[in-house]
C-alpha cells in the first residue's frame, strides 16, 4: 500500500516511555462531554434569562399603557359627571315655575283674571271587584268646569 493522496499518515506504534505533546493536550472523552454539557447549560440559562427580561419589559409596557387608559377613562368619567350635573341644573332651571311663566308669556299667553279649581273624583283602588262599577262624574261639577273653560279659552 502506497501513500494515497489525502490519506491520513499511518500511526506509529508508541513506546510506553515516549509521550508526545499531543497526549498532554488531549482531554478524556468524559471530561469533554461534561464541559459541553456545562456550556450548553450556561447558554440555556442565558437564553432563559434574556427571554425573562424581555417578558418582564413587555409586561411593564402593557401595565403602563393600561395606566394611561385608566387615567383617560377617569378624566372622561369626571367630565361626564360634570356635564350631567350641568344638564340637571339646566333642567331644574327650565322647569321652574318662573321659567315656565316667562316662556308662556313669550308665547303670547296672558294671566287669567280669576283662578278656578277643578275637582276630580278619587282614583279607583287597585283591587277592583267584579261587581264594582265606576261612578259617573257629577253633572254639576262637569257643567261648572265646562262653563269655566268656555269663558276663558
Amino acid at each position: 500500500m502506497g501513500a494515497e493522496a489525502g490519506a491520513l499518515p499511518a500511526r506509529r506504534p508508541r513506546s510506553p516511555d515516549a509521550v508526545s505533546p499531543r497526549d498532554h493536550l488531549r482531554v478524556a472523552p468524559d471530561a469533554r462531554r461534561r464541559r459541553l454539557r456545562a456550556r450548553l447549560l450556561m447558554v440555556g440559562i442565558a437564553l432563559v434569562t434574556v427571554a425573562s427580561l424581555f417578558t418582564l419589559v413587555g409586561f411593564r409596557v402593557v401595565a403602563a399603557q393600561s395606566a394611561f387608559t385608566l387615567d383617560r377613562l377617569t378624566k372622561e368619567r369626571t367630565n361626564e359627571q360634570l356635564r350631567y350635573e350641568r344638564l340637571r341644573e339646566d333642567v331644574a332651571h327650565r322647569s321652574s315655575p318662573a321659567a315656565i311663566i316667562a316662556a308662556a308669556r313669550g308665547l303670547g299667553m296672558v294671566d287669567a283674571p280669576q283662578q278656578a279649581f277643578l275637582w276630580a273624583p278619587k282614583a279607583a283602588s287597585h283591587e277592583t271587584t267584579p261587581t264594582a262599577t265606576p261612578q259617573p262624574l257629577a253633572p254639576t261639577s262637569y257643567e261648572h268646569a265646562k262653563k269655566a273653560l268656555d269663558q276663558n279659552p
